[in-house]
């Protein structure tokens, strides 16, 4: 690209920049029906990102309670739109999706910020809600990330329209000890700015909410809430069916979900290796599944590993299929490395509802403590064949009935329309629609 090309594409941006900016004239206006919702998300179906449950969950919820919502998200790459037409039937008719498109020009990045995912995709998701609602204008503005352009997106279009600001942080920015978000450049600026001006911030851990609270003077208590993860009632149909690994005398055990960088396997596989190397009897006694995308490094690790006989790989299921087999499985394997601490990954509360042990492999934090909560699994560290093998025995000994109780509770209080029912119920007091 030519120098001119990038001065003409840096000043083409720097002046819908400088529009966003530009300050609301007048008094902030409403829509007819006092219940509308902008969402940004950069993951909507048909992505069958990990990512897209918890937003959809928002959208499902406020149509089901009369909202009308208009929600933008990116164009999700080949790799991520399988079996998204699951997801997509799930989108409610009241709900509008807008796709944004990426921004073709490239502007110089020393005139430029750099934020999460790219802050061109925060202008021309901002741009196309302003010029999409510009008769209708939103009566509360929503981000879900990452990525965090979202919430810079989100910023504009509130400021523009004088609608409260609400920030749901799935992942944390800045402060993400992940490598998928970017934190370089702007981003911590630019997170500061959004945590000044929004209106409620949402964490899906006490442990993030507390982190926060206790990182950004930008943000104060009474603005920040606890809305956890949840699971869908409606994808669980009937009770458990039997473990096929059982049949055969073996635990099998499965892991459903990426393994990318922030979940790799290797310390796992390197405990199991040397446990089928002690213990040559374990050979016959364990069965490993995992099911879903791999990362190049996890791709690696798998071929490495010394005993490719007791494990089964599997490429992205849907959903429901996904289901039954968490189900199938005897127990169900829960990576969870240093960054983990603050976290409880989504796949937790599916697990939890397929009602099959956890083995929660890695360091202490929120997942292993909920999971010995509940009474539902066990805690494996990291780095001995030993505690694995004490590990694999306790967890095939485990009788989760005693607990039923327990765990039933806590499932109720974690289905996804109730936690975004109170999610709701925390934007109401904003002022942000007519009841």
């Amino acid at each position: 690209m030519t120098s001119a090309q990038t001065l003409i594409d840096t000043a083409v941006l720097g002046a819908r920049w400088l529009n966003l900016e530009r300050p609301r004239l007048g008094r902030a206006r409403r829509s007819a029906s006092g219940r509308h919702l902008a969402l940004f998300a950069s993951a909507l179906p048909p992505s069958s990102n990990v990512g897209v449950q918890r937003p959809l969950s928002f959208m499902r919820y406020a149509c089901s309670v009369g909202w009308r919502v208009d929600a933008f998200c990116s164009e999700p790459p080949p790799t991520q739109r399988q079996h998204g037409d699951e997801l997509m039937a799930r989108v409610p008719r009241e709900a509008t999706l807008h796709v944004v498109h990426e921004s073709s020009r490239h502007p110089s990045y020393r005139l430029f910020p750099r934020v999460d995912g790219d802050f061109r995709n925060a202008l021309a998701y901002a741009s196309r809600a302003i010029d999409a609602m510009a008769s209708d204008p939103p009566d509360i503005v929503m981000a879900s990330g990452p990525r965090f352009f979202t919430f810079v997106a989100a910023l504009f279009v509130a400021r523009r329209f004088g609608a409260p600001l609400v920030l749901d942080y799935r992942d944390e920015w800045t402060e993400c000890p992940f490598e998928f978000v970017q934190k370089d450049g702007s981003d911590l600026a630019w997170e500061r700015r959004c945590l000044r001006h929004a209106d409620a911030v949402l964490f899906t851990t006490e442990s993030h909410r507390e982190h926060q609270l206790a990182t950004f003077p930008e943000l104060v208590p009474q603005k920040a809430h606890l809305v956890s993860n949840g699971w869908d009632p409606d994808e669980y149909v009937g009770p458990p069916g039997a473990s096929k690994g059982a049949a055969h005398g073996k635990l099998s055990l499965g892991y459903l979900g990426s393994l990318a960088g922030q979940t790799p396997p290797h310390d796992f596989l390197a405990s199991l290796e040397q446990l089928l190397i002690d213990e040559p009897e374990w050979i016959e006694r364990i069965h490993v599944r995992f099911i879903g995308r791999r990362g190049l490094r996890a791709e690696e690790a798998i071929r490495a590993f010394r005993f490719p006989e007791v494990l089964e790989i599997i490429d992205h299921v849907g959903k429901r299929e996904a289901i039954r087999r968490m189900q199938e499985s005897d127990a169900l394997l829960l990576l969870t490395g240093e960054g983990f601490k603050r976290y409880l990954p989504a796949k937790l509360f599916e697990y939890l509802a397929a009602r099959r042990p956890v083995l929660v492999y890695g360091v202490p934090g929120e997942a292993s403590q909920l999971v010995e909560q509940l009474g539902a699994g066990v805690l494996c560290r990291p780095g001995s064949a030993r505690a694995l093998r004490d590990a694999l025995l306790r967890l095939s000994s485990l009788d989760m009935s005693l607990n039923d109780a327990t765990i039933e509770q806590w499932l109720r209080e974690h289905e996804r329309p109730a936690l975004a029912a109170r999610a709701f119920a925390i934007l109401e007091p904003l002022g942000a629609f007519v009841t």
